[in-house]
């Protein structure tokens, strides 16, 4: 299992980052998948500027150069923003499911990439 970490600087100061598994040890159920993209964060005041963007196709970037075909992501359902950008970078959703965070009760969809 490989996972990679990138972070987004500006001005010297950490802005984003994104981790990655270059594998699919999460999600055995989606076997076409072969990649995960495991967290994407902006800080908010800085959205909307292109990081997002730009962390996501250095993670696509480095699954291209290990020949990966499929990479999926989860999101929370409810979080249209994410959603959207997600959608935008031509994820397409196939799954939902129900996850429990602390006694909370969450919907998450599971998006799915070509590479």
């Amino acid at each position: 299992m490989r996972n990679g970490f990138i972070v987004a600087e500006l001005d010297g100061k950490i802005v984003g980052f994104c981790r990655y598994i270059d594998n699919n040890s999460f999600a055995k159920e989606v076997q076409e998948a072969d990649c995960e993209l495991l967290a994407l964060y902006v800080e908010p005041s800085l959205k909307y500027r292109g990081i997002g963007t730009k962390l996501f196709e250095y993670v696509r970037e480095e699954f291209i150069k290990k020949s990966k075909k499929k990479m999926i992501l989860w999101c929370l359902k409810d979080n249209k923003p994410a959603r959207k950008f997600y959608t935008k970078m031509c994820g397409r959703i196939i799954r939902e499911r129900e996850i429990l965070i602390g006694k909370n009760s969450y919907l998450e969809v599971r998006f799915l990439y070509n590479i």
